[in-house]
């Protein structure tokens, strides 16, 4: 086996902010993509020799060279809506895509910082051109070499892609200035730059093949850079992924991957506790006593970039007070939702963002206080009472009974609480129109940077499908969010950020359920994978312990 470079592989994974870029972040299921033909898996001829380039390690182990099994059977909640990186911001293509394609850089996966991937090192002339230098050497699966004018086409490709500019849209041009470097030029200064370039939708694609073949044929049969290529789609099943020998960084041993469909999550646990499956993907929280006991499953926990919330939709009656909304606040208890609900999975959160993300800032807490509430309700003229929706989206039923113990709390402030629920493609479209008065869902920031989780979802110009299903906003939460995003110094970006959360926390616009948290179920023998908290799973180093 050719020698190894540390094993690195692509992240993701925010935000976001058509409506499949919002639900991408809402980890619901998402619709297969198309069937498709097999396509060839080339070797370049005779590759000439390369000078290594060393990259540096997400704090992976290392493989070794045998392995028990040389197979990896994955069981995920949903397959991919598209195979062409630009085409969905969901987190299911976002899986498909870190495995098919790399990026110019990598993200640690604890502190989030970037490192280098396809970019080997890079320079900010001033406040809105980036120089990067191009690792050399890298093939694309079939077989063409990977130039400075692919990295060009890809990255400007992306930005033109309505589903991912928000991502990648901030860049305004990218020239390939010789055979090993580039330069990109932004639109406005970009603080978290680099950790966008981390996210899957800007995944390096071929130049040549995607001329030739168009961009349709192309979300039919993938070709990257990536550990794995793609072999073949069963519609509606799964699809089958073979190793690159080629692959720029450490080939893995596994040979190859089958990543099949099983919506419901206590049958992924199942197949892994008999045989069939090596890993399942989020198992359901009441589940985890069993997997816990099972000495055919090893459970993977590790808290995430994500958070669960309920929008209050702003523009409806009573909710555009902000006494009502911090009202609501004061009588959901959401530890005893994260104790009974999610079986203790999660973390109270004491803002509108995961504690491990970049620029947050702890806010006071919204502590049960059901005097609190009622005074607040009483200072709005609503001490008689009114009546609100929530909703949920089928089939998940933490959601269902979140909103029931929420119907309860409310009753006890007056409040009269109905439930609805309706399948989630429904949910959404209802939801951008501003039909929900609440309702539940969730957003992962898998850039790991505050931006990312705060623009896409509370900036004015995001209402609806783009992010904002609170249709509230501030114009100095406008402002703040702005100048947050542009400003380069740390210091003066974490001050702008620590008043954006302290305007959040007055207004309430949301109730922040919990800090998410990764269930996954896997082989006892399976060895180096490592849970992300972005859920941007590295699967080039993972092996079955022989014996």
């Amino acid at each position: 086996m050719k020698k190894r470079y540390l094993k690195i592989l692509s992240i993701i994974i925010v935000i976001a902010m058509a409506a499949a870029f919002i639900a991408a972040c809402a980890d619901e299921p998402a619709a297969p993509a198309p069937e498709v033909e097999t396509p060839e898996v080339e070797t370049p001829a005779d590759p000439p020799e390369e000078e290594e380039e060393e990259v540096e390690a997400q704090g992976l182990p290392e493989a070794p060279e045998e392995t028990a099994q040389t197979y990896l059977r994955v069981l995920a909640p949903s397959l991919a809506v598209s195979m062409d990186p630009t085409v969905s911001n969901d987190s299911a293509s976002a899986d498909f895509a870190r495995l098919v394609y790399s990026t110019l850089v990598l993200q640690d996966y604890n502190t989030f910082e970037p490192l280098p991937s396809l970019a080997t090192s890079w320079e900010f002339v001033d406040a809105q051109t980036l120089v990067m230098e191009i690792r050399q050497g890298v093939y694309f699966h079939n077989g063409d070499p990977m130039t400075t004018e692919d990295v060009a086409f890809s990255l400007t490709r992306a930005g033109a892609a309505e589903q991912v500019a928000p991502i990648i849209g901030m860049i305004d041009t990218v020239t390939a200035d010789s055979d090993t470097q580039i330069t990109i030029n932004l639109e406005i200064p970009f603080a978290p730059i680099l950790r966008h370039l981390a996210h899957p939708a800007a995944g390096i694609v071929p130049m040549n093949y995607i001329n030739e073949i168009g961009d349709e044929a192309f979300a039919d049969a993938p070709v990257g850079t990536g550990p794995f290529a793609f072999s073949e789609l069963v519609i509606g099943d799964r699809y089958e992924l073979v190793r690159f020998d080629d692959y720029w960084g450490d080939v893995p041993v596994i040979e190859t991957i089958t990543w099949r469909l099983v919506p419901d999550p206590s049958t992924r646990l199942i197949e892994v506790s008999t045989g069939t499956a090596d890993i399942a993907m989020a198992i359901a929280p009441a589940d985890i006593a069993v997997a816990e006991t099972d000495d055919n499953v090893n459970l993977m926990r590790r808290l995430s970039l994500g958070t669960d919330y309920v929008w209050m939709n702003a523009q409806r009656p009573y909710l555009e007070d902000a006494r009502v909304r911090q009202a609501i606040n004061y009588a959901i208890d959401t530890q005893a939702i994260i104790n009974t609900v999610f079986m203790g999975a999660g973390a109270v959160v004491h803002g509108p963002v995961a504690p491990i993300v970049w620029g947050y800032q702890s806010q006071e807490p919204f502590n049960v206080d059901l005097d609190r509430a009622r005074e607040l309700l009483a200072e709005a003229g609503l001490e008689d009472g009114f009546e609100l929706e929530i909703w949920w989206n089928t089939p998940n039923t933490q959601r269902q009974q979140a909103s029931e113990m929420i119907q309860h709390s409310l009753g006890q402030i007056g409040i009269d609480v109905t439930i609805d629920t309706m399948e989630w493609t429904d949910y959404l479209a209802r939801a951008d129109n501003g039909e929900h008065d609440m309702m539940i869902i969730g957003w992962t920031t898998v850039t790991g940077d505050i931006d990312y989780a705060l623009f896409p979802i509370l900036h004015s110009s995001n209402y609806g499908a783009a992010g904002n299903r609170g249709f509230w906003s501030t114009p100095d939460l406008d402002r703040l969010l702005e100048e947050g995003r542009q400003e380069l110094d740390e210091a003066a970006r974490m001050e702008i950020y620590r008043e954006a959360q302290s305007i959040i926390r007055e207004e309430a616009p949301m109730i922040v359920l919990r800090q998410g948290e990764l269930l996954w179920a896997v082989n006892p023998n399976l060895r180096g994978l490592v849970l992300a908290p972005n859920m941007a799973q590295n699967y080039a180093p993972v092996w079955f312990e022989i014996g």
